[in-house]
């Protein structure tokens, strides 16, 4: 008999509860002594090329004193395009809908494909900037630190992003002024 072995699945399977786990209790978790207790306000009207809804936030979430835990959403026009940034923290983002053109000024992601049948992801990659690459439905990314990155929708439907952002300080992300895009 011909055993095959199986590829060690669970850091990423521990990191996808971890995120699971984030989104079921986050919008839960705002009490008030951590955080606001009500959903901030979207930050753009329709007409706008990108929106951002912040779903819940935490202030010092257990395992993470003096840092701030957030549930965006983000929705992204046709033709828009978002300026270069970094996030001061970690963002875990999943493609909900749609197709991202997502592009890597400097630094590394890395990029887990669609979870197939099995429970894991088709692949996972690292991708070092500069660089681009197409996120569709179920691509998830992890961004974190000085990685500066941008994306655009470059199709004709809104690309939905669901994201996790775990940041040192009360700002999810930061242009990065003069880097080319």
């Amino acid at each position: 008999m011909i055993s095959q072995k199986r590829p060690n699945t669970r850091p990423f399977r521990l990191s996808l509860a971890s995120v699971v786990l984030l989104l079921v209790i986050a919008p839960g978790c705002t009490d008030g002594v951590h955080g606001p207790t009500e959903p901030t306000e979207t930050t753009a009207t329709s007409a706008e090329p990108v929106i951002r809804e912040i779903l819940a936030q935490m202030d010092s979430p257990p395992g993470a004193p003096g840092r701030r835990l957030t549930l965006v959403r983000y929705t992204i026009a046709p033709a828009a395009q978002l300026a270069p940034h970094i996030h001061p923290g970690v963002q875990v983002a999943s493609i909900v809908s749609g197709t991202l053109t997502y592009e890597i000024v400097s630094g590394t992601a890395t990029i887990h494909r669609a979870i197939g049948a099995n429970g894991v992801p088709a692949r996972t990659e690292a991708l070092t900037g500069p660089a681009r690459t197409t996120l569709g439905l179920g691509d998830a990314v992890i961004e974190e630190g000085q990685m500066v990155h941008f994306g655009s929708n470059r199709t004709t439907e809104p690309v939905v992003i669901s994201a996790t952002v775990i940041t040192e300080g009360s700002d999810l992300s930061v242009s990065v002024p003069g880097t080319a895009e």
